[in-house]
């Protein structure tokens, strides 16, 4: 395969276009920003005008878009879908988060054509994107995964099979609410911590070469010690996506989620603050306004 489309070229997109194009593969891509479809013009894609002209021109298609309703919109789209263009024996890998029950709508649909669909959401952030050592989690048919595996190497750094299709999404959806629920947990610690007369610094420290040590205090944790919350790694407003679609997925099977519930309103907080646009760690201006305490001096400066 070695015509490959990019549908989303936003934060994660463009180094997949990147690293896809230095590799020698020719990429066809489109996104609604004129911005985006410009920087992937310059990294050498072909810029298409919607994701119809993108599917009819590859072998393998990737999504990488912001919303469920993004991704059945982009290829699912009976009449300007990329997958109403695409052949049998094509192959559609969605990198984004989706909801698992969209995941297996673009599966069915994609099956009915002779085309294979993979859900195949990712971790690492633009980071990751950037420097092709994001993990991907696949979800679908094997013998797919084999037939594309060459291409998502160029691409990440780690790719893990873990079942039928949906299965990928439960397992980056099940991730970020683990990752909300730290981030929360590392907030009302440097919150207690501050009240009792120890800083959020000495704590981080001491959590950081202790078992209270977690990936999301060496990456999150600057932020939420500086109060640095417009220093953008992972939108809150991505995170909150996220998480309902954790909240959705538990619903969906009446599962009680206590810790999880708690945390989520604390992330309806902060969206309802305006913050969506800033990194996820504005949630903890949420626990800061309920306790009353800021958790960096120098953010108060």
């Amino acid at each position: 395969m070695k015509r490959i489309g990019v549908l989303g070229v936003g934060a994660m997109g463009r180094g997949v276009v990147k690293n896809l194009v230095s590799e020698g593969y020719e990429v066809y891509i489109y996104d609604t920003s004129a911005h985006c479809c410009s920087q992937a013009d310059d990294l050498g894609a072909t810029v298409e005008e919607s994701p119809a002209d993108v599917g009819k021109n590859v072998e393998m298609l990737l999504a990488s878009l912001p919303t469920s309703e993004a991704s059945l919109e982009a290829i699912g789209n009976p009449d300007s879908g990329a997958l109403a263009a695409m052949e049998p024996g094509n192959v559609i890998v969605d990198l984004s988060t989706t909801s698992v029950s969209v995941a297996r709508e673009l599966y069915s649909r994609a099956k009915d054509k002779g085309i294979s669909f993979l859900d195949g959401p990712v971790s690492g952030g633009p980071m990751g994107a950037e420097s092709a050592t994001m993990t991907i989690m696949i979800g679908g048919e094997p013998e797919a995964l084999e037939k594309v595996h060459p291409v998502l190497e160029v691409i990440s750094g780690n790719i893990f099979h873990l079942g039928e299709c949906g299965a990928a999404q439960t397992v980056k959806i099940c991730h970020n609410m683990v990752l909300a629920s730290t981030v929360v947990a590392l907030a009302e610690s440097f919150i207690v911590g501050k009240q009792a007369g120890v800083s959020a610094e000495t704590l981080s420290e001491v959590f950081g070469v202790s078992v209270a040590n977690s990936r999301a205090l060496e990456l999150f944790g600057p932020n939420l010690v500086e109060g640095t919350y417009e220093n953008t790694i992972f939108a809150l407003s991505h995170m909150h996506k996220d998480a309902t679609l954790f909240m959705d997925l538990a619903n969906e099977s009446k599962l009680p989620v206590v810790a999880s519930s708690a945390v989520y309103q604390l992330y309806n907080v902060a969206m309802n603050k305006g913050l969506g646009d800033n990194d996820m760690t504005a949630v903890a201006s949420a626990a800061e306004e309920l306790a009353n305490t800021i958790i960096s001096d120098k953010s108060q400066s």
